[in-house]
C-alpha cells in the first residue's frame, strides 16, 4: 500500500507513475534493512500527535534512548525499532484509507473501542499480534462486519 503519510515520515521520494505494491514493500524493507535515519522519530511523534512517553512505548525503547535519537538525527535506528515504525505508519496509513482521511485515522488510533475491549488501537501497536487485531478490525470496519 502506498500513502502520503508514509511517504511523509520516511521521507521517501512520491512515486512518479503507479507502482507495483510489491516493489513498495521491497522499498520499506530495504529501509527497515538499513534502519531509518533518527529523524524519522520526530516526524512519527509530530505527525501522530504522540508525547515522548506514546512514542517511547511503542517503539520499545527508554524515554531516554528516546531522546538520544531525537538528538543524533543522522543516526540510523537499529532494524527493530525501524520495522515498529513501518509497522505503526503502514496501518495508519491503512486506516486512513478506510476513514477517507489521514485526521480521522489518527483520532480513531487514540479512541478506545468496544470491539478492541475498550482499548485504543494505538495501544495493541506494540506487538505484532496487536496489530494483526487491529488490521483484523479496520478490515471489518472496511467491509461492513460490525461484529
Amino acid at each position: 500500500m502506498h500513502s502520503v503519510l508514509i511517504d511523509e515520515i520516511l521521507s521517501l521520494p512520491r512515486p512518479t507513475r503507479a507502482a507495483h505494491p510489491t516493489g513498495h514493500l521491497a522499498r520499506l524493507h530495504q529501509l527497515i534493512d538499513k534502519g531509518l535515519p533518527a529523524s524519522v522519530i520526530g516526524k512519527f511523534e509530530k505527525i501522530l500527535e504522540l508525547s515522548p512517553a506514546q512514542s517511547a512505548r511503542l517503539l520499545a525503547v527508554s524515554e531516554t534512548s528516546r531522546k538520544r535519537f531525537k538528538q543524533t538525527p543522522g543516526k540510523r535506528l537499529d532494524g527493530a525499532v525501524s520495522d515498529r515504525i513501518v509497522r505503526l505508519v503502514s496501518t495508519v496509513a491503512e486506516a486512513a484509507e478506510v476513514f477517507g482521511d489521514d485526521h480521522k485515522a489518527i483520532a480513531w488510533f487514540k479512541t478506545s473501542s468496544l470491539a478492541l475491549n475498550g482499548q485504543q488501537p494505538l495501544e495493541l501497536m506494540t506487538t505484532d499480534p496487536g496489530a494483526k487485531i487491529v488490521r483484523d478490525e479496520l478490515n471489518r470496519i472496511r467491509y461492513g462486519h460490525w461484529a
